[in-house]
């Protein structure tokens, strides 16, 4: 009864009373009926309130942000396979796949094939790498869903709280703790290309300790799309297999917790580093960390909490460069194809402690300090020569080699009722790198409920991206080379936002908003024939994001956003290539009863144009229809779940680079999906 008071409005407790005495004569309809009010109650509860906006636990109508939640529900409920089905629904956001087979993560008009601009954290816990390219997505690509609670998306640079590549977004993986499992639940699946996943879900609590895990095994060959003609102008298959295995924990013992992740991913190269058709080359990432809390109370106003952490990251990768009997521009044949095996290790250290300070009824204060030590070691290149067994020739032609980064940072940020309905937020974070000096990056936001159902948000931040190991130390490469001089990325944006709750039941938002970034890292033209990495570019995108969302009925509801986005090159003045004007979503949701829910996801993307130099026509619009049924406890405890995605069949490509090679890259065609999960 707390939870209804705290929570559930007005109608919903009259709602309760009239069902209780209008259909207790008829259980099943008493039993689905209450049902929908814990949907209701549900809902308002998980969407109503997030940490990722301000670092503390804020209603999300006053986090100063435009912040997005997807709830394990919603994943259940669309038949995710990864998070990122999830975050193509999101407005701002767009999926993408590149020539490694990864997805990477588009965000308001900027896109990168790492996702290196955006920071994934995982409860709190950075996943991102400075290793190579800055991103999370090498070894977590796709990041499974089977232990996620809930999805906090920030959308604007959060660099005042997070650092660095907090640039776009930040996206918070929250992960299911003890209570939220309570017990065991295992789940397998199998689907197109011979796709397989078991998952084990535990969550106990022993006297004081919760302990919950998640294990998961996925295998699948993957999807093979026709390529016309790759960078030397072959034609077949692209070919990305993966293996996966997947380890998650969280302990909790009064004020200390322990949380941990391990991962093993092998995958093949779909179109391999050199956009190069071939069934040589192999993937293997590995990555794990561990991170010790403690948190308290220090007073009635003082909070207190700290963590320490140790990140491992590495890969492995065996590239094919040109297959068996490939003959290269000089008449040189390579017999047994060129291979290159390119393995490297990372390592990162820190601590962090916070402090968060109740001034007064309208001053929460927030601030904190950190550490971290970087190290890059047991980077070594071997080769074939074309032919034979491979040989390390690291020695003589290595691509990249040992490096260290010790980073410090202080943050601060305040909180400020001026009034009831008048919210201001300023806070400002200071990094500094050893490597490449300082960045300070402030973000404000006012948010001003002018009528009890509406309110105005307005924002500004800056935020920066650092440079990555490979951008600065990057040699003999045959294309670009690092450059120790390479600065920051860095970012200026502005927001203006409305919100409002139209009914109890119908919301709606619209968010215009306008990125500058400068210092943008790419090759740059040098003496020699060879690029360098350097700071070149100036990009400015203007946009709006419009959404409505209805909460139906029983737990059913319909959703459509909107976003434009115009991307402007300011060297050129031309609209930046590999970027839709135009994207939109539309879901609905319907469940039938207590036990059947159906879902339909509609995606358009608009057209692609190309760079001014390339002469191929511009990659075609689309638009991709999803369908999930869910079958819930109608025998109890198990769950059986189906998806087709692409059901239509659509034939749509994401962009292969400007001169690089005649095709794009192939999306999977019409696919699906069943998975059944028991509670035991």
């Amino acid at each position: 009864m707390k939870l209804i008071k705290a929570y559930a409005p007005t109608w919903l407790l009259f709602s309760s009373t009239f069902i209780s005495f209008d259909v207790i004569s008829d259980p099943k309809v008493e039993e689905n009926s209450l049902s929908g009010i814990q949907e209701e109650i549900r809902w308002l509860h998980e969407e109503s309130y997030v940490t990722t906006a301000t670092k503390t636990l804020e209603n999300i109508k006053k986090s100063g942000a435009t912040v997005s939640v997807i709830t394990a529900s919603d994943l259940s409920n669309m038949g995710a396979r990864n998070l990122m089905d999830a975050l193509k629904r999101v407005p701002g956001l767009g999926i993408n796949q590149f020539n490694m087979g990864m997805s990477s993560v588009e965000v308001r008009g900027v896109k990168t094939d790492f996702g290196e601009k955006v920071l994934f954290l995982i409860n709190g816990h950075p996943t991102n790498n400075n290793l190579v390219n800055g991103g999370a997505h090498s070894s977590y690509n796709n990041f499974i869903v089977d232990d996620i609670k809930r999805v906090e998306v920030v959308r604007g640079p959060g660099s005042a709280l997070y650092g660095a590549n907090a640039f776009v977004a930040v996206i918070n993986i929250i992960t299911k703790e003890a209570d939220d499992i309570n017990g065991t639940k295992v789940s397998v699946g199998a689907g197109s290309y011979d796709s397989k996943k078991v998952n084990v879900l535990f969550g106990e609590t022993f006297d004081q300790l919760d302990i919950a895990a998640n294990l998961n095994v996925f295998d699948t060959d993957g999807f093979e799309g026709d390529v016309e003609s790759d960078a030397i102008g072959a034609s077949g298959k692209s070919d990305y297999w993966n293996k996966r295995y997947d380890l998650g924990f969280q302990l909790g013992y009064g004020n200390y917790s322990l949380q941990g992740k391990y991962l093993q991913r092998k995958s093949g190269p779909y179109l391999s580093a050199n956009n190069v058709l071939n069934d040589d080359s192999e993937q293997e990432y590995i990555e794990y960390f561990v991170e010790a809390g403690y948190q308290r109370a220090l007073s009635s106003q003082l909070g207190f909490s700290a963590k320490l952490y140790f990140d491992h990251f590495q890969f492995d990768n065996l590239w094919e460069i040109f297959p068996e009997g490939f003959t290269d521009g000089t008449g040189f044949t390579y017999p047994e194809g060129l291979l290159l095996r390119s393995p490297i290790e990372h390592d990162k250290t820190g601590a962090e402690i916070q402090f968060d300070y109740q001034l007064n009824s309208q001053h929460k204060l927030l601030s904190g300090l950190m550490a971290e030590h970087q190290s890059q070691y047991n980077v070594e290149l071997w080769t074939n020569g074309g032919s034979g067994p491979l040989q390390d020739i690291s020695d003589v032609a290595n691509w990249n080699g040992s490096h260290t980064r010790n980073i410090s940072a202080a943050y601060l940020q305040d909180i400020w009722d001026m009034r009831d309905d008048l919210r201001v937020i300023i806070g400002a974070r200071y990094d500094h790198y050893s490597d490449f000096g300082g960045s300070f990056n402030p973000r404000s936001s006012l948010t001003w409920f002018f009528s009890e159902n509406y309110n105005l948000v307005t924002t500004y931040g800056s935020a920066f991206r650092a440079p990555t190991f490979g951008e600065l130390y990057n040699i003999n490469n045959p294309s670009i080379v690092g450059n120790p001089d390479v600065q920051p990325e860095e970012i200026e944006t502005f927001e203006l936002g409305v919100n409002g709750d139209i009914t109890k039941r119908l919301n709606f938002r619209v968010t215009g908003f306008r990125n500058n970034i400068t210092d943008l890292i790419a090759p740059t033209p040098s003496n020699t024939a060879v690029n360098v990495s350097g700071n070149v570019g100036e990009l400015t995108v203007d946009g709006v994001e419009m959404e409505v969302t209805s909460r139906l009925r029983s737990g059913s509801s319909l959703s459509l956003n909107y976003t434009y986005q115009y991307p402007i090159n300011e060297l050129t003045g031309e609209r930046a290539p590999d970027v839709p004007l135009h994207k939109a979503n539309a879901t609905f949701n319907y469940r039938h009863s207590q036990y059947f829910n159906t879902y339909f996801g509609l995606l358009y993307r608009g057209s692609l144009s190309r760079a001014k130099s390339d002469t191929r026509s511009d990659v075609p619009d689309f638009i991709t229809l999803d369908l999930a049924v869910t079958l819930k406890n109608y025998i109890k405890n198990l769950e059986v779940k189906a998806s087709v995605y692409n059901l239509l069949d659509e034939d749509y490509f994401d962009p292969s680079p400007s001169g690089v090679m005649e095709s794009d890259y192939p999306k999977p065609g019409r696919n699906f999906m069943v998975e059944a999960s028991y509670q035991l």
